[in-house]
């Protein structure tokens, strides 16, 4: 690596991991959620939205906006140890696949994966739970009708319980760094993907968009990561075809009523 795009990309201090991870936050959630708004909801709102558009749609995005800058912030602030760690070589994060070969490569990819889907969709369920859905997921959830810039509106703890599984990965087991910079990087990018309301994968297996428009609009079901494995394992999977406004069948049935959410704050794990 050139040593300027080093001092960067993987600074010495922790105060210059929190300026890498703000600075790089916001440049790449505009450039994930901005691109896909732009082409959704604005160039090919008639296409895909006609008859959807969201009511008060400048005060929802401008709300989603404040969340989404809080989270970042609070997330950079976070997340700065961890990057610091890792630079630092005080985790357990390898920078050459010759260190531990391919075979364990490979077999690392299917831990996080397992790992995480367990541990994400119970830190998601479990902050349903009242009070911690009243002081803390409720932020994300206020968008009843998200968009792709709800993507990142949460409050920063929410996020980082979120994402914290994927960091602990890389302390409990030999990781390629570019198998962690994949899984941060993608979560935001799924993250956009589920929140489009638009369902371009539509296997069931697949936690695709509509089972996230499924989970704001009825404020519970469908806790997963990416698959809907756990959904189905305890209980709290429910199909949203057809429940659902999908962008992607714009000429579908109207969508029936999905079970109606209990009143905000409350909520159910």
């Amino acid at each position: 690596m050139h040593p300027f795009v080093e001092a960067v990309l993987a600074p010495k201090s922790i105060l210059g991991s929190f300026v890498v991870l703000f600075v790089g936050g916001i440049l790449f959630y505009l450039l994930t959620s901005g691109t896909s708004y732009l082409y959704y909801f604005v160039l090919r709102r008639d296409h895909f939205f006609r008859g959807q558009e969201r009511k008060n749609e400048g005060q929802e995005l401008r709300k989603e906006w404040l969340w989404a800058f809080y989270n970042l912030l609070g997330n950079a602030v976070l997340t700065a140890p961890i990057h610091h760690f890792i630079i630092t070589g005080d985790s357990k994060v390898y920078f050459s696949i010759s260190d531990h070969g391919w075979p364990w490569y490979f077999a690392t990819l299917a831990m996080v994966l397992v790992i995480t889907e367990l541990a994400v969709y119970w830190a998601h369920r479990i902050l349903h739970h009242p009070v911690l859905y009243k002081h803390i997921h409720l932020y994300h959830h206020q968008f009843r009708v998200p968009s792709s810039f709800t993507s990142m509106a949460f409050h920063p703890l929410d996020s980082f319980a979120q994402a914290a599984p994927h960091h602990l990965c890389a302390f409990l087991f030999p990781m390629h760094i570019s198998q962690y910079v994949f899984f941060i990087v993608f979560l935001q990018v799924w993250s956009t993907f589920i929140h489009e309301r638009t369902s371009w994968v539509r296997w069931s297996f697949i936690n695709f968009t509509a089972h996230h428009t499924l989970h704001h609009k009825a404020n519970k079901y469908n806790y997963g990561q990416f698959f809907t494995v756990c959904d189905r394992i305890f209980g709290s999977y429910k199909d949203p075809i057809g429940l659902v406004y999908d962008a992607a069948v714009p000429d579908a049935p109207p969508p029936k009523q999905a079970t109606k959410a209990p009143p905000r704050p409350q909520e159910a794990a």
